[in-house]
């Protein structure tokens, strides 16, 4: 099925909570109490809560679970360097059904698959010990910089980092950490003695403001499914993409370039689906279906890879803001005819991305694997104008035709005859032709020839009337397109 698309990206969103409240596990903690307004403060971090599926061990000793949580899905990996620990900051054992939090580095790299699969720093599993753990940054007084929570460290402190080293108090400042702890005062900020901190290092300021930059496009995108495949006398090929509401055609020639999701060449097949990429200021005839002759086709496959269209600024973000390339000397960069080009020669064009991995951050960061610069400057162009013609196909259908298991069904002779085709009888169906173009069709059978190739029909043709042959309607279109 066809539809009008956007930038494509294989994506998936969770739901998280919000970073600054602490998370409660015991249903008599005192909760810290204010009315001030604070500043949204930057995180590297995401939470990701839920109930341990099954646990599985993988060959490389890590563990691996799914969590299902209505419509939400998504994986866990939890390596060995993972830190697991309970509410109160113990090294604790996971098991299926455990409730937990598990906080994710947003700047790691993450495979685009759905599920999303995400390998955690810090796992903290819920029990019924009173313990509430918090993630904050903290200042030189140990004060959050939401003013919600003081820290009261004392030589019963632990004071760790990702790695389980032993660290000092002044490395807790300007950082992200995890904060476990019991009783807090009711003051604010709230004050505790914390049993266990865990240092995340990772400095963090405050957010700046993204502003995305509306481009203008010259490339119209579309996606569908190829219901059929017509190679014509040129060596052009026809996609027939039907589909209800917005049925189109599509004309590959030896300029388009057709790619997989991973960037690698491939050879169109009926039921691949596909995104095109169109330059919308490319004169256009506008019949029905309308026909497009694209410049790029990216045939999706099962593999964890995506193709995004985008335009990239000076430090290669994109306009909306929400990708970054990181171009390197592995990076293949080519232009729509295969041309090596340097990096720059993305600058402020209109470029097909294939990558695999990204960071969950914004922008989303990747290392490419193969970019494809379009040449066309994102400045607004007014179209050619464009060349509309009357389309009376649907017209003569309407007045003749009949329904056959759900499929259109039209005189072949009359149609034919109208768009200039010589039709011949064969006694037992009959041969098309005009110029170097010729189609044989047989009464009761599915298979056809067109140009010599062999193609099918959904349903085969048949007698209706007498000495009147009726074909499926798709016929008609291709010998209109192929005039």
């Amino acid at each position: 099925m066809m539809k009008k698309a956007m930038t494509m990206a294989l994506t998936a969103t969770l739901a998280t909570s919000a970073i600054a409240a602490p998370l409660a596990f015991a249903q008599n903690k005192v909760e810290p109490i204010s009315n001030e307004v604070t500043e949204e403060v930057a995180t590297n971090f995401i939470q990701l809560t839920g109930k341990l599926g099954k646990i599985d061990k993988l060959e490389s000793g890590a563990l691996f679970t799914t969590i299902e949580q209505g419509e939400q899905i998504f994986t866990l990996t939890i390596d060995e360097n993972t830190i697991v620990l309970d509410n109160t900051g113990k090294k604790v054992e996971l098991k299926e059904g455990l409730s937990f939090t598990a906080f994710v580095n947003k700047n790691k790299p993450m495979l685009m698959i759905y599920p999303p699969r995400y390998v955690p720093e810090v796992i903290v599993v819920e029990t019924s010990d009173m313990g509430s753990v918090d993630i904050g940054t903290f200042d030189q007084d140990f004060v959050n910089k939401e003013n919600t929570l003081k820290l009261n460290l004392s030589a019963e402190s632990q004071i760790t980092n990702l790695a389980g080293e032993k660290v000092q108090q002044e490395d807790i400042v300007g950082k992200e950490a995890i904060v476990f702890y019991g009783p807090a005062t009711k003051s604010i900020p709230a004050q505790t003695n914390p049993y266990h901190v865990v240092v995340l290092e990772t400095e963090v300021t405050k957010a700046e403001e993204v502003v995305p930059v509306e481009e203008a496009p010259n490339f119209d995108t579309f996606e569908g499914e190829i219901t059929d495949i017509v190679t014509r006398e040129n060596g052009t090929q026809l996609l027939v993409i039907e589909d209800e509401e917005q049925p189109f055609n599509l004309t590959v020639d030896k300029e388009t370039v057709v790619l997989d999701n991973t960037g690698k060449k491939v050879q169109l097949e009926k039921g691949m689906k596909f995104t095109a990429y169109v330059n919308i200021n490319k004169p256009v005839i506008y019949i029905y279906p309308p026909q497009y002759t694209p410049e790029a086709i990216i045939v999706q496959t099962e593999l964890p890879s995506v193709a995004q269209l985008a335009t990239f600024d000076a430090n290669y973000v994109s306009n909306d803001k929400m990708l970054k390339v990181n171009l390197t000397d592995e990076t293949e960069i080519v232009s729509l005819t295969g041309e090596k080009l340097t990096k720059d020669a993305v600058i402020d064009k209109q470029s097909l991305v294939f990558y695999t991995i990204a960071t969950a951050s914004i922008p989303a960061q990747t290392t490419p694997s193969k970019v494809i610069v379009l040449g066309e400057e994102t400045v607004s162009i007014t179209p050619e104008p464009v060349i509309q013609i009357l389309d009376v196909l649907p017209g003569l259908i309407a007045q003749d035709s009949y329904e056959i298991n759900g499929v259109t069904m039209v005189p072949l002779r009359d149609l034919a005859a109208y768009y200039g085709y010589t039709v011949k009888s064969t006694g037992k169906g009959a041969i098309i032709t005009k110029g170097n173009l010729a189609y044989e069709i047989t009464r009761g059978q599915k298979e056809y020839t067109a140009n010599g190739v062999k193609q099918t029909f959904d349903e085969a043709p048949v007698l209706l009337e007498d000495n009147k042959t009726y074909v499926q309607q798709d016929l008609i279109y291709i010998l209109r397109s192929a005039e």
